[in-house]
């Protein structure tokens, strides 16, 4: 489909797209059409220029770049599928138009097209969300691994995979100390290099060393704009629980140990002991000199 010659196109556009009546020399998309307030994004302002000037297929692909792209915000992917799904439309292929506003309409459930597009795409784009409506909506999937007992004063790192996760839905680990009344949370990020990989980290501040082993209490929850619960595992009420172990008291290194039992204590008192025996035997066994024998009587 997306092989179509632009000419072709553009006559199909101007003979069925445009509304009955209009002039040939007005734009083909009218200016409130594509001038509508939108988060700065190089690809959005880059497919609408594509857009204006007939180069659909140019605009796909710069679409799906910025869909591609990391750090996008939800404000973003509704515009960015905004555009595929009437770039979509305009090239015929309905199929796709049909998955980019099912994408957008999770996000946003209330969003209307402008008064600006024609009946033709107007007509279209109702029938496809009456047919969104109606079928059922992919659950989201969460598969995460209970989190192991953790080490005091270091963070633990978490992963979880995520299936048909919508726009505006957010995933979160919640989690407080045993005992605690109120739940903090981190959010989930989604890993650059795998969309449906995200990770949260437990900063080591909140798992602080103790003397004793504590438990901390979490759950998993993944819910939409409006704080409705799509997946998730445990609960406020029912919560899982990890262990963080005590501190790791300081052992005595081997050379450690009292003044009394050191060796070089006795050693010493040895040596001291030695020598004065042996200056003791000297003292005795040295010439005696200047000895003069008295005698004394005593009469009665």
């Amino acid at each position: 489909m997306y092989g179509w010659r632009p000419s072709l196109v553009a006559n199909i556009l101007m003979g069925s797209l445009l509304a009955p009546g209009a002039s040939l020399a007005r734009p083909l998309f009218p200016s409130p059409l594509l001038s509508q307030v939108a988060p700065a994004r190089p690809e959005i302002a880059r497919a609408q220029e594509q857009i204006e000037n007939g180069a659909f297929e140019e605009a796909v692909k710069t679409l799906e770049s910025g869909l591609n792209a990391p750090d996008v915000t939800d404000d973003q992917l509704v515009e960015l599928y905004r555009l595929l799904g009437l770039t979509a439309l305009y090239l015929g292929d309905e199929e796709r138009a049909s998955e980019a506003y099912e994408m957008l309409l999770q996000a946003r459930p209330d969003y209307e097209l402008p008064r600006s597009a024609s009946p033709k795409i107007r007509t279209l784009y109702a029938r496809l969300k009456e047919d969104i409506k109606n079928r059922r909506v992919r659950p989201v999937t969460l598969q995460v691994e209970p989190l192991p007992d953790a080490t005091g004063g270091e963070p633990l790192e978490v992963e979880a995979r995520i299936l048909d996760l919508a726009l505006g839905a957010r995933a979160k680990l919640f989690y407080r100390r045993a005992g605690a009344q109120a739940y903090s949370s981190v959010d989930f990020v989604r890993d650059r290099s795998n969309r449906e990989r995200y990770r949260a980290t437990l900063p080591a501040y909140e798992l602080p060393e103790a003397p004793s082993a504590y438990q901390v209490e979490y759950y998993f929850e993944v819910a939409d704009a409006a704080q409705r619960r799509l997946a998730g595992r445990g609960d406020a009420f029912n919560p899982l629980v990890f262990q963080v172990a005590a501190e790791r008291k300081a052992v005595a290194a081997p050379d450690e140990r009292p003044w009394f039992k050191s060796p070089w204590l006795w050693v010493t008192v040895g040596a001291v002991a030695v020598a004065g025996t042996a200056g003791a035997v000297v003292y005795a066994t040295s010439e005696e000199r200047g000895r003069v024998p008295i005698t004394v009587r005593v009469n009665p």
